[in-house]
């Protein structure tokens, strides 16, 4: 179980445990994080341990409350408009593609060890693609590539046709470099932390960076259906929760550098890029 997934799962159920009155009626939370390390079954006893705390927080009975931790995009899409739960923390490619249609509201946006923003690069084969209109025709691998429209508007500026490249997605940042550098695929989308260790990989050497996208926000938090009337009262009690003596030491614990006020405002950039 790697750190990033607990993080995630501690930070959405431990936040919304301090917000008694508020989520009352909350019976499910999802966390759909696209490229997130692990897989549900991993963090699914994090989210189950959460869980029976946030039900003691809120005077419910034990096993009321359900959560579930979606790494994959093509789940994790699927699972939030099935599902249309209250509450909820998104990545920006989940965000961008149901906010309109599922009416999600921006509440706040959480800051994971300093981090606000997220930033992906187009990694290819060295004498292979080399610039972002290259792609055209060919095959492109990655954790966020199930949302064509996310891909080819925000992460490439619209320098490609939709439909002019065959997306693979894949669970494993890393997989997708494995897939560039043994010919299965000719670029790959990932994240900065994959860019990072990069060099670490045997097939670092015949792999480099072709284009570097504007950065997207980092995952928020957002109210749906029955959330959205405790929406200010949620944004209340989370911002500044890091630096109040009730949460000072739980962000300590969980490396939350802070829990930003945010509002659809602050995710306007991405929505105008995505195109609402």
């Amino acid at each position: 179980m790697k750190p990033r997934i607990a993080l995630a799962v501690f930070a959405l159920a431990a936040l919304v445990g301090l917000v008694r009155p508020a989520l009352a009626a909350v019976d499910e939370l999802l966390l759909c994080l696209p490229g997130f390390p692990g897989t549900p079954a991993q963090a699914q006893p994090y989210i189950d341990k959460m869980l029976r705390h946030l039900e003691q927080k809120l005077g419910k009975p034990s096993g009321s409350i359900s959560g579930v931790y979606l790494s994959d995009g093509v789940e994790a899409d699927k699972a939030i408009k099935a599902k249309r739960p209250s509450v909820a923390l998104v990545g920006p490619s989940i965000l961008a593609a149901n906010h309109k249609a599922l009416g999600m509201k921006v509440i706040a946006r959480v800051e994971v060890s300093g981090r606000s923003q997220e930033v992906f690069s187009i990694v290819a084969k060295k004498g292979g693609v080399s610039s972002v209109a290259g792609l055209a025709g060919k095959k492109v691998s990655g954790i966020v590539v199930n949302d064509e429209k996310f891909v080819v508007n925000v992460l490439l500026e619209k320098k490609v046709k939709m439909g002019s490249m065959t997306l693979v997605p894949q669970k494993r940042p890393l997989k997708s470099l494995r897939d560039v550098a043994r010919g299965e695929a000719d670029a790959a989308v990932v994240d900065q932390s994959v860019v990072d260790s990069m060099k670490d990989l045997p097939e670092a050497a015949d792999l480099v960076v072709i284009f570097t996208a504007k950065a997207v926000p980092a995952p928020a938090v957002v109210v749906m259906g029955e959330g959205v009337a405790d929406a200010a009262a949620l944004s209340k009690a989370l911002v500044g929760m890091c630096g109040r003596p009730d949460g000072a030491e739980l962000c300590k614990t969980l490396t939350l550098t802070a829990i930003n006020a945010a509002t659809d405002k602050d995710y306007k950039d991405l929505l105008d890029r995505y195109g609402r």
